[in-house]
């Protein structure tokens, strides 16, 4: 795909070519963020001074800014009230008089009233007060990023260290490409400004803050080169991320264009998977990660873009933390559809895309419909748990957002004051004088619908022959991947549309389908936009489509109608578009002719609605809106960066420091030994867990107990032969090892203060049950286990258990939360707990847990000279036990206490997962 892919943009070719961009000035490519000669040399001191008048600027700016944005939200007050009022009265006044025409006439009517006057008054006060202070607010703002811009030419400064808003944090912009094409003059490098939608989308950021642009300059170079054009790069706020031919080759249009573009674009069948072109996806992600490593500091924000950068952020995640990088924020956006998981499911990596996106702190997508199918392939693919707007994964809560992408309204509202748009304009409607005008601009893709809008728009002519000769419908097809099969295929099917329905209903004065297979500068794609009645988007499946965007920027005077394909993201914001079905051809011929029979005033009701939303949700609001979700939802990011990782060295000096008095080991087995089973039977210890608790076991002074949710009898016959503590069904019941048996029945008047009855070498912690309560449970269990394919149920001594790990994820989940609802209501009376496990409900006695059976050892053997205490677990149950350990042992400094997975926790340490576990105990069993 070409770059303008990622925002869905009317790509052109080359924007420079446009007149009106030869012509602008130095000022305002320098609010664009741009520099007009870049790599100009400049003297010494001609920095230092520019810096230190710059620097001036930017106080004085941020000064008035401050002041009228206080002034701008109090127009905005009295603009809201004023609204308000007039709403009030009309609805009162209809209401009354029976009227439903037209507001104008309401509001005449309003004004003859005695209070009219004054809500008049009031409301075109705020409106002037508004625009004033709007008029105003903009050309301060351009001052100040002018200022700041020229700022960053200065020796003093650091490119991209901070916003304009005054934010200490960087921003480092990733995406696949840099927005710059390279070109060499002799020994000297220039570069100019690239089309796009992300470019477009990201140049509206800039206005707002500034930020490092990092991406691939587009081919390789020598190292002489790549010296040069870094040193250019950087006085220009990028950075460049080099490949070698091969890599990017086999990279972008290998596996990103002929796997990932395909398939999220709903076409399974244009996929070609190949091992190759997966490993040089894995490459270029760990080049730019590698690349990366060496301008991020701690604190910095770096937002990838796309699906050409999946792998990055867990890339990135690992090299950070490696360096103790832990503060860095990351964030992700995809700039098209996410698939339903039924279909992203049959990508052979598919585990690896989504872990890989998963090590970003927020994920965002254009619409809810693709954040809910990322979910769901979480969920389903992955085994995740999922909410609305996150999804957990290895202990971290990774947030999940819609931000629907805009446009930058302005610059095709100062385009169409142009003269050049202008004499542009007055010859379109000189040749399409007396013809009403159907415009559309798609790059010539198999998402884009080129075929079905030809074909519904040769049906329309065919219903409604009376249009024949009176409408015609501008296609601009920009070229795209021309060299591949399938889009050879594209074109000619096409052109034999445009073909047959040019020679069905044209003549030698009236073409029907006027057919632009080129790029067009930005001056004719105004015109055109201006000049139609109506714009129709066709896409089969599209991420966004700004085209919609630029079209109802372009129509201020025309209040042209636009027809927009349900399958594009935009058409969930664009409220006042007509919304059809680009596969019913009849259905899209129908749109066309309500469009152009539409009268005036609804006409200009649906423009209004369009025009509103546009001009509000722009591109540089889609950015500022990212980037401070991207800091709220990283502060509790920063509270887990601060839990450090528990390492070996940290563990043995504390096991071997205290040689000569008792160490005390509390270890959960479920997802921290072992990794967690889909059935019970399936969980027995490996060989190589039992060898390493026989030796841990087997250390001088050293009491070992595993704690688990399984029963005695299971517990028993795993761990049989080995002189461990065992505690079963999550604390109802432990066993002593024999060597703290032996110790304790030297102090036989030692015994622990809570509540148990001894039941042969085991303790439990109910004095007694009522069976009673089990017969209401177990039909309620039955009945979702007989109504829920792939769960079960476990039936252990006193509690019972439901799992639904093997169930359908979104089904088995609904299904238990109507389970818990349901026991809530029949053992409200009981004293009865239901435990909300990992994809388990689980019913047992109230008050008994995991920290109530460490309080009961701990009184068993409350003579022994504690050294040591470690307690890992990686659940929820595991919390209270560690507050009830760090309470009993607040004054021993050879305490651990470690969860499983990086989360909010009140452990003290994380390990990331149960082979750092093992790795961890394997190096106590050796120690001494």
């Amino acid at each position: 795909m070409s770059e303008s892919t990622p925002a869905e943009s009317s790509p052109l070719a080359n924007p420079a070519a446009d007149d009106s961009a030869e012509k602008s000035s130095k000022a305002k490519a320098a609010s664009n963020g741009t520099k007009l000669k870049p790599g100009t040399p400049s003297t010494a001191g001609t920095k230092a001074n520019d810096s230190k008048v710059t620097k001036k600027m930017v106080k004085e700016a941020e000064q008035e800014l401050y002041q009228l944005l206080l002034k701008k939200k109090q127009a905005d007050r009295n603009l809201i009230e004023a609204e308000n009022s007039i709403y009030d009265f009309e609805t009162s006044y209809f209401e009354s008089s029976g009227h439903e025409g037209n507001v104008v006439h309401g509001f005449e009517g309003y004004l003859n009233t005695s209070r009219s006057e004054r809500r008049h008054m009031h409301f075109t006060d705020a409106d002037r007060i508004f625009s004033q202070s709007s008029a105003t607010f903009k050309k301060a703002q351009e001052a100040k990023i002018a200022a700041s811009l020229l700022d960053s030419d200065s020796d003093e400064s650091e490119i991209g260290t901070t916003s304009n808003t005054g934010d200490p944090s960087r921003l480092i912009v990733v995406s696949n490409r840099l927005p710059v094409t390279l070109a060499q003059s002799g020994n000297e490098w220039s570069f100019k400004l690239s089309s796009g939608g992300l470019v477009s989308a990201l140049s509206g950021l800039k206005r707002e803050m500034s930020f490092t642009w990092v991406g691939w300059p587009g081919k390789d170079f020598g190292e002489s080169d790549r010296q040069k054009i870094n040193s250019l790069l950087k006085e220009n706020s990028c950075g460049a991320v080099y490949l070698d031919d091969e890599t990017a080759e086999l990279y972008y249009n290998g596996f990103a264009n002929s796997i990932l573009w395909p398939l999220f674009h709903y076409h399974p069948g244009e996929m070609i998977f190949e091992d190759a072109a997966w490993d040089a996806y894995q490459r270029a992600n760990q080049a730019f990660a590698e690349s990366l490593l060496d301008q991020v500091q701690d604190g910095d924000l770096v937002w990838i873009q796309d699906y050409h950068l999946m792998l990055l952020p867990r890339m990135l995640r690992k090299l950070l933390d490696e360096r103790g990088l832990r503060s860095v924020k990351i964030g992700w956006f995809l700039h098209t559809p996410f698939p339903s998981s039924e279909l992203y499911r049959i990508l052979p990596v598919r585990r690896e895309i989504l872990e890989g996106v998963l090590a970003a702190d927020l994920l965002g997508f254009h619409t809810y419909d693709y954040a809910r199918h990322f979910l769901s392939s979480c969920t389903r693919i992955l085994g995740l748990p999922s909410a609305p707007n996150s999804v957990e994964c290895e202990g971290r809560v990774v947030h999940v957002g819609t931000f629907p992408i805009g446009i930058d309204p302005e610059k095709f509202a100062e385009a169409l004051e142009t003269s050049e748009v202008q004499g542009r304009l007055q010859e379109f409607e000189q040749k399409f004088k007396g013809t009403r005008v159907v415009v559309g601009v798609d790059r010539l893709d198999y998402i884009k619908g080129v075929p079905q809008k030809f074909l519904a728009f040769e049906h329309f002519l065919t219903q409604h022959p009376e249009h024949v000769g009176r409408v015609v419908l501008v296609q601009v097809a920009v070229p795209s991947r021309g060299d591949v099969e399938e889009y050879k295929q594209l074109i000619s099917n096409v052109n034999e549309l445009v073909g047959r329905i040019n020679g069905r209903f044209g003549t030698v004065e009236y073409t029907p389908i006027h057919f632009l297979h080129k790029s067009v500068t930005f001056t004719e794609l105004v015109s055109l936009y201006a000049v139609s009645d109506v714009c129709l988007i066709t896409s089969t499946r599209d991420g966004m489509n700004l085209v919609s965007y630029e079209y109802v920027a372009s129509q201020q005077q025309r209040h042209g109608v636009l027809v927009l394909s349900e399958f594009a993201g935009a058409a969930q914001s664009l409220n006042g578009s007509l919304i059809i079905n680009s596969w019913n051809i009849e259905e899209v011929a129908d749109a066309m002719n309500q469009a152009l029979s539409m009268s005036a005033e609804q006409r200009a009701a649906n423009f209004n609605m369009l025009y509103k939303y546009v001009t509000k949700y722009t591109a540089a609001y889609w950015g500022v809106s990212f980037i401070s979700e991207l800091k709220r939802v990283s502060q509790a990011a920063d509270e887990l960066a601060q839990l450090p990782q528990l390492t070996a060295q940290v563990a043995c000096d504390k096991f071997t420091a205290v040689s000569g008095r008792t160490r005390l080991l509390l270890l959960d087995y479920d997802g921290t030994l072992s990794a967690t089973r889909t059935i019970p039977e399936f969980a027995r210890p490996s060989p190589q867990i039992l060898r390493m608790l026989r030796r841990l076991s087997e250390q001088p002074g050293t009491l070992v107990y595993v704690v688990s949710g399984r029963t005695r009898a299971h517990m028993e016959r795993w761990f049989e032969g080995l002189d461990l503590g065992l505690v079963a069904e999550h604390g109802l019941f432990y066993r002593h090892p024999q060597a703290a048996q032996k110790r304790m029945a030297q102090s036989p008047a030692v015994d622990g203060d809570e509540p148990k009855r001894k039941l042969d070498d085991w303790y439990c912690l109910v004095e007694h049950t009522d069976p009673q309560w089990r017969d209401t449970v177990l039909p309620l269990f039955q009945h979702y286990a007989e109504r829920t394919p792939g769960s079960f149920i476990e039936e252990k001594e006193i509690d019972i258990t439901w799992h639904y790990r093997n169930t359908d994820p979104e089904f088995g989940l609904w299904q238990a939360n109507e389970l818990k609802i349901n026991l809530e209501r029949v053992l409200s009376h009981l004293p009865l707990t239901i435990v909300d496990g990992n994809k388990t409900v689980e019913v047992r006695p109230s008050s008994v847990d995991k920290a109530y059976a460490f309080r009961a050892i701990m009184g068993d053997l409350r003579d022994l000279d504690l050294g040591f205490v470690m307690g890992i677990g990686d659940g929820r149950g595991d919390e209270n036990a560690f507050s009830y350990l760090h309470a009993e042992f607040k004054r021993l400094p050879a305490l651990i206490t470690c969860t499983v997975g990086r989360k909010s926790t009140h452990a003290k340490y994380y390990l990331p997962n149960v082979d750092s576990v093992l790795s961890i105990l394997s190096k106590l069993a050796g120690s001494d």
